[in-house]
């Protein structure tokens, strides 16, 4: 969900709490009722209910905060999660997990219920169909994925829980199993619901706004369909997929464009706006087992319905693939993958993005010097190149590599991890070194840092200055 923040009345702020406090009260009072009966779980003549969830509390220091008049924490939160799930003799099933936040990211405040996941579905002999938000991922490697288009992403949530990035989609699903070795899943979205990109904290340059989407776009016809096999063979799984619609991540488009030339240095103003693309992507993945080691891979083609030589928003067609390896021993636990793609109809871009740059004034008057220079065309280039670069694309072929390693110590009570990824061709370093304590029973406590850097003008270049953190957080399941 896009975060547009607003000035509210008093008024407003004392109603939004109160319905806030009503909501979450009330559904605490149907899990505590039910949990009762016999802790978390009650079940009666083949009905099913159980309750949980988490309250959680977290901070992230900012690690290139140089500016007195800004708080070092830039982002602190407190949230609620309830989990509610309910079925009859595994025929009917209903799960919903919703989250309320408080607090402030990236120096803004935060006060929101968000439901993460709500829907419900039943099964009949070999059939199986749901209905509301759901998260459906998919493809098997664990840090690049080039399959799953289903749902969206909140690529700058602050949270110590990485899955929490993912966000759930209004869809339909039905999956046909066939003796164990078979299945088939259709998944269809009647509405769009963009990814929160990594780069809305960033700064604009001076003259440079950008129009966001809503949260959930439904009057306009951006609807798409899945389609996933799944083969299940003697120590390998085969996947097949197919989607074709409008992609999570959106691009930026080049809305407005002005330039004033009444001073002796000419000034711009340009309008962007974060725009949908339609895509049709067809991908195979597999995972197997040899001896101590878990394997796993995928490849993927995708490419866009409009033409992307004149529409900058929209990427080049793109062969994407990912190859993973995973080892446990004893306490252990590897993951190392190797990931990378190939653009066919690559072309260079000779211009600097609009947004990570700050313009200058003094150039663009050399430029403009020349009576055949273009000079929308040359800005709307630029908001292709941003949108080149914020795709991996700048570059005819793109290579990277991750490695993850973990360790259980304790009795499973201390769990040390570090993880570390680099892109060989934007020299793109992320590095997030964490532990994890769990003292009690449902209690954990999480500290670890997130450590970005890129060459001169990289995508991790611009954004590291507001993601790099410190951050600590404790977390209470019941």
């Amino acid at each position: 969900m896009f975060v547009h923040h607003v000035s509210l009345t008093e008024k407003e702020i004392m109603m939004t709490r109160r319905l806030c406090f009503t909501f979450l009260t009330g559904l605490l009072f149907i899990a505590v009722a039910h949990g009762q009966t016999g802790g978390n779980e009650f079940e009666n003549s083949g009905k099913l209910f159980n309750s949980g969830g988490f309250i959680r509390g977290g901070f992230y220091y900012d690690i290139n905060n140089h500016q007195d008049t800004r708080p070092p924490f830039s982002s602190g939160f407190s949230d609620v999660c309830l989990k509610l799930e309910a079925s009859k003799n595994n025929n009917f099933k209903a799960y919903s997990d919703i989250r309320f936040r408080y607090g402030a990211e990236f120096n803004n405040s935060v006060n929101a219920i968000n439901i993460r996941e709500a829907y419900a579905g039943f099964s009949f002999s070999a059939f199986k169909i749901t209905a509301g938000q759901e998260i459906i991922k998919w493809g098997r490697t664990d840090f690049t994925n080039t399959i799953s288009k289903l749902n969206p992403q909140n690529y700058i949530l602050r949270s110590p829980d990485r899955e929490d990035m993912d966000m759930g989609n209004i869809l339909v699903s039905a999956t046909w199993y066939h003796s164990g070795k078979f299945d088939f899943q259709a998944v269809y979205i009647p509405f769009y619901r963009p990814s929160i990109l990594i780069i809305d904290p960033v700064p604009l340059p001076k003259g440079v706004e950008i129009e966001q989407l809503k949260s959930i776009v439904t009057d306009k016809k951006l609807s798409g369909y899945g389609l996933r096999a799944n083969i299940h063979l003697n120590k390998i799984d085969f996947g097949i997929t197919w989607f074709d619609g409008y992609d999570p991540t959106p691009g930026i488009k080049l809305k407005e464009f002005n330039m004033d030339m009444s001073g002796t240095i000419p000034l711009f103003s340009a309008k962007l706006k974060v725009t949908p693309y339609k895509i049709k992507v067809a991908g195979i993945d597999f995972e197997s087992v040899i001896s101590q080691f878990g394997l796993r891979g995928e490849v993927a083609y995708s490419a866009p319905y409009l033409d992307y030589k004149i529409n900058e928003w929209v990427p080049l067609p793109e062969i994407k693939w990912a190859a993973g390896v995973e080892w446990n021993p004893g306490n252990w636990r590897f993951l190392v993958e190797y990931s990378g793609k190939y653009i066919p109809d690559f072309t260079p871009l000779g211009v600097e993005p609009l947004i990570g740059t700050e313009p200058r004034p003094d150039e663009i008057a050399k430029l403009i010097i020349n009576p055949e220079f273009n000079i929308p065309e040359y800005f709307r280039l630029q908001t292709e190149s941003f949108n080149r670069l914020y795709n991996y694309q700048d570059e005819r072929a793109c290579h990277s590599a991750g490695i993850k390693i973990e360790r259980e110590s304790g009795y499973g009570r201390i769990i040390p991890s570090s993880f570390v990824m680099y892109n060989f061709t934007s020299r793109d370093f992320l590095f997030i070194p964490e532990i994890r304590l769990k003292p009690f029973d449902g209690v954990t406590v999480t500290i670890g840092a997130e450590i970005y850097s890129g060459k001169k003008g990289s995508l991790y270049d611009i954004i590291n200055d507001f993601m790099e953190s410190i951050y600590a957080g404790l977390r209470i399941d019941f």
